[in-house]
């Protein structure tokens, strides 16, 4: 977006106000009427969102940008060429944007569907990025910047704070699920509580009544509880896989140690849930003792995931719906974050569970 584009809008915005006044001193309730509706309907893209970037001490590079909501069904790209960007998306509802720097930390951005949103800050210091353009983006910076440098617990108490501050707002959705559904320390009714207090506020906003698999999920993969029964159809020559098409089911894994490692290639760190797989079964060997890996991979291209496997040596099976976030299992069991990994015993329960190798499963791991 033109910083000319953007002096247009205020000039509009300004345009807008002028029109109110003249109306109040007429009396003229249909004239404001009227004049409201078509500033306000008509933006010039009400079906697409305009983002437009402006970064110092950055000349040129590419950061990645996916969704966790289906407003883009792969990754995509925007190329900044001397220090900015603009990058267009149609979408009819607002949609919750990640973009990965090339250090694979993200900024979080909301595409409010009309809007032109402007992205600025300074390459050297990106924690401190600030999005304009929209209510929510507005409110969400305000939150980054009040919560910059906080513990997790003060993040979190903070994030409780907005959401109830703000029902309305696509970012409150964002936080309660960041927040409370990916914390394995936040209860049901916690969450239940939270999440009825934004039903109540937006009771036809079709996004939001989507997380309720994510708040019913809640507990389903509680360590000391069994794991939840489960089927994957995985397809033929991927990892250990083999040449025919076979289905998986919880049942086949019955009096075995188990390990669940989801990773994608697009998410910083991930890679680690592989290296992690590997180690654990060789340590395991070391000691007479076996495990079952499973590679659940939520990459969007097969074409790279053939090229992950083989570069990475993955020689367990492996599975991929190439539907990313929105992979079935993955809505049901509720997993927001990327590594994640379940360890269960042979009896069937859940060992360890995560997304930090060392803080979650390593403990439970080197009791096996």
């Amino acid at each position: 977006m033109k910083n000319e584009e953007f002096a247009t809008t205020r000039k509009g915005l300004s345009t807008l106000g002028a029109l109110v006044s003249i109306a109040v001193a007429n009396s003229s309730f249909f004239i404001l009427h009227s004049s409201l509706f078509l500033l306000l309907s008509c933006t010039g893209h009400p079906k697409e969102v305009r983002l437009a970037g402006e970064f110092e001490h950055l000349e040129q590079g590419v950061f990645l940008v996916y969704s966790t909501d289906e407003a883009l069904d792969r990754l995509d790209t925007l190329r900044i060429q001397d220090g900015t960007f603009s990058y267009t998306l149609p979408t009819q509802q607002t949609a919750t944007l990640h973009i990965l720097y090339p250090n694979m930390s993200e900024l979080v951005v909301f595409a409010n569907p009309g809007a032109d949103i402007l992205i600025k800050g300074d390459a050297q210091n990106l924690s401190e990025v600030e999005v304009s353009g929209s209510e929510d983006n507005e409110r969400y910076t305000e939150f980054r910047m009040e919560t910059n440098g906080k513990s997790a617990k003060e993040a979190k108490s903070i994030a409780h704070d907005y959401i109830l501050e703000h029902p309305t707002l696509a970012m409150s959705r964002y936080l309660l699920t960041t927040y409370f559904l990916c914390d394995t320390a936040t209860t049901a009714h916690e969450a239940t509580e939270l999440y009825d207090s934004l039903c109540r506020a937006c009771p036809d906003d079709i996004a939001l009544s989507k997380l309720s698999t994510h708040v019913r999920a809640i507990g389903k993969l509680r360590v000391g509880n069994p794991l939840p029964d489960f089927s994957l159809t995985l397809l033929p020559n991927h990892g250990g896989n083999g040449s025919e098409k076979r289905t998986i089911k919880r049942a086949d894994y019955k009096n075995k140690l188990l390990l669940f490692a989801f990773w994608a290639n697009w998410k910083g760190g991930s890679m680690n849930a592989i290296y992690r797989a590997r180690r654990l079964r060789r340590e395991l060997k070391g000691k007479g003792k076996s495990i079952e890996l499973i590679s659940y991979s939520l990459e969007t291209d097969e074409t790279l995931l053939t090229r992950l496997e083989t570069r990475d040596s993955i020689d367990f099976l492996s599975y991929c719906d190439f539907r990313c976030l929105s992979s079935p299992l993955v809505q049901e069991w509720g997993i927001r974050e990327l590594p994640y990994f379940i360890l269960v015993t042979p009896d069937g329960r859940i060992a360890a569970k995560g997304t930090d190798w060392i803080k979650d499963i390593d403990k439970a791991a080197s009791q096996l």
